[in-house]
């Protein structure tokens, strides 16, 4: 391991680089992700037809739907203090043998773990400027590319093995001390986030886009899913070009505990590629809030 010293400069600049990279190519599914198992739970519906007006609901005490918040978007983006950190670069050793590449970014806690979609050309990089967002605000971020991504070697011909990458990783960063982790994840990655929550005692999880499926051992069933009781936040586009996405995120949050959030931004755009949406900073916003609610 090797570490290279950077001066973390105003937060705004690094929102600024996340928005001008060029969006993964819309026609590239992931397959072995969408061709998975579909563990949707449909929600039960039904009509009713009332015979007189309805009556004024009573508020609900503690509501399973947690609001959007209302984010100061200046607030959240530029702290008044910024602090100067590290990258580490750090080589794993999967249970398999494969060899995965990451990087943390500064050093505080929690640590928020970033995992990457699986089309064309996505990998730890699409990350790279929101982990440097939050480690300039004294958290710390890792990212890491999956297996036949990026620098790590072994191919992804099949997307169920990738929680085998995520063990690696939080393995490695518990043994150097770090106790208290957010797992943040589009798309196949926030699949793997869903599965990380259940094997560890996370503080946060952040689902972006995703199937609560990638393929056994990368799934987590509805049951195991509706146990999970730290924070959630479930995020989709209105019409996710991947077709399945925005109902299966709807179902997970429907399934999930308080306390949760649910949060749907316009267009087709999947996974990061929102961060290069008109909307990108209000994005930003909402998974920085997430981040400091937990801190």
């Amino acid at each position: 391991m090797f570490k290279i010293f950077l001066i973390f400069f105003p937060a705004v600049m690094f929102v600024s680089a996340c928005t001008t990279g060029a969006a993964p190519a819309p026609d590239t599914p992931e397959p072995e992700q969408f061709a998975a198992a579909n563990t949707q739970v449909p929600v039960p519906t039904k009509t009713l037809v009332p015979t007189q007006p309805p009556p004024t609901p009573t508020p609900d005490p503690s509501p399973s739907f947690t609001p959007k918040p209302t984010i100061d978007l200046a607030l959240v983006l530029t702290p008044e203090t910024t602090v100067a950190y590290e990258v580490d670069y750090i080589g794993l050793k999967t249970s398999d043998d494969v060899q995965i590449m990451a990087k943390q970014f500064g050093e505080g806690e929690p640590v928020v773990i970033l995992a990457h979609q699986g089309t064309t050309g996505a990998n730890q990089r699409d990350w790279e400027a929101f982990a440097r967002l939050l480690a300039g605000r004294g958290c710390s971020a890792a990212t890491l590319d999956f297996r036949g991504r990026g620098q790590s070697k072994g191919d992804m011909t099949s997307t169920n093995l990738l929680i085998r990458d995520m063990r690696a990783l939080i393995d490695r960063l518990q043994e150097d001390g770090y106790q208290r982790f957010v797992c943040m994840g589009a798309s196949m990655g926030g699949s793997t986030c869903l599965r990380a929550a259940v094997e560890y005692d996370l503080e946060g999880l952040v689902v972006i886009g995703s199937l609560m499926s990638n393929g056994d051992p990368t799934t987590t069933s509805p049951e195991e899913l509706a146990a999970l009781a730290m924070p959630k936040l479930f995020i989709t586009t209105e019409n996710d070009r991947y077709e399945p996405i925005p109902a299966a995120v709807k179902d997970m949050y429907e399934i999930a505990q308080d306390p949760k959030q649910f949060s749907v931004f316009p267009g087709e755009a999947h996974g990061t590629e929102m961060f290069d949406q008109p909307y990108g900073e209000e994005f930003t916003a909402e998974l920085v809030a997430f981040v400091e609610m937990l801190r």
